[in-house]
């Protein structure tokens, strides 16, 4: 008995640890990716490129881990919607950098958790108790504070690409909550990572085409950035297996604070006092729902 118990303690303690290195590389690859920009080359290829790298890296992982990577028709169509999604998201969580500062890149889109509740409350009727109101109405004041400031100081398209990047997270999160619960998530991601790599290579080409960089500290961001990414999808599936969405959740809150934290030390990144002070406000927002949901489970 005792050994089943320090076998669970354990894996729990592994779980967290590789759920927060999976928060911490995905924190760290927004940063990471202003090197690529410096280096000459754009948004779009750093995300066809991480996703063309995922398609690659995904399919090994299930076959190493034993899993089955055909899906039946209907969960299929489920996937190929979903990997539409999936365009703004990768292109939009590390091409808004390319205009606006790192930090508020990583805040912006870390908005995605409150998106998910208020569509769970708008579209699902699913009830909220009176702290998850409150959670998510602080988060969207701490949005509106820092979009107040944005505005008049930075490029509205990358407050766009953040925004749409995190809007098009939240709805892919709903709807796979809807209608492919109890699907393995990895298997679902290949295959949503195949439509996504597709349609980012169409958008690329129906542009100037990938940009590559010409300088060696772009060739590294690149790569940083796609290893980290592609790294990250993996371990986050393993720690989800041992410690649950819900503790997985709550440790990724450290994903933000690593890429401001990155983009101060590597470029002397600071964010103002209010945009800060918004950035918390969506933070604590999120940790409320998170600390709600948990007293309820």
């Amino acid at each position: 008995m005792r050994g089943r118990g320090d076998r669970q303690t354990r894996d729990q303690t592994v779980g967290a640890i590789l759920a927060l290195l999976a928060a911490s590389a995905l924190g760290l690859a927004i940063a990471v990716s202003r090197f690529a920009y410096d280096g000459g080359t754009d948004g779009i290829t750093v995300a066809t490129s991480r996703a063309c790298v995922m398609v690659i890296s995904l399919p090994l992982f299930c076959l190493l881990s034993g899993r089955r990577l055909r899906l039946p028709w209907r969960d299929w169509w489920h996937c190929a919607g979903l990997g539409l999604l999936m365009v703004p998201m990768f292109y939009g969580n590390v091409g808004a950098v390319e205009f606006i500062p790192v930090g508020l890149t990583a805040l912006l889109f870390f908005t995605y958790p409150p998106m998910i509740a208020a569509l769970n409350m708008a579209v699902v009727r699913q009830p909220v108790g009176t702290a998850k109101l409150v959670a998510i109405a602080g988060a969207f004041a701490g949005l509106a504070l820092m979009l107040g400031v944005s505005f008049e100081t930075v490029d509205g398209r990358g407050v766009a690409l953040a925004l749409g990047a995190a809007a098009a997270t939240a709805w892919n999160a709903v709807w796979l909550a809807r209608r492919l619960a109890g699907r393995d998530p990895v298997v679902l991601t290949m295959h949503m990572g195949l439509i996504a790599a597709a349609g980012l290579l169409l958008l690329a080409y129906s542009g100037d085409g990938l940009v590559w960089p010409t300088a060696a500290v772009g060739w590294a961001g690149l790569f940083g950035v796609v290893a980290l990414q592609a790294s990250a999808v993996p371990i986050y599936f393993v720690a989800l297996a041992r410690i649950g969405a819900l503790n997985s959740g709550m440790l990724s809150n450290v994903q933000p604070v690593v890429s401001i934290a990155a983009a101060f030390l590597f470029f002397g990144e600071i964010l103002t006092a209010v945009q800060l002070f918004g950035g918390l406000m969506v933070l604590g927002g999120i940790w409320l729902m998170q600390w709600s949901d948990r007293r309820r489970g």
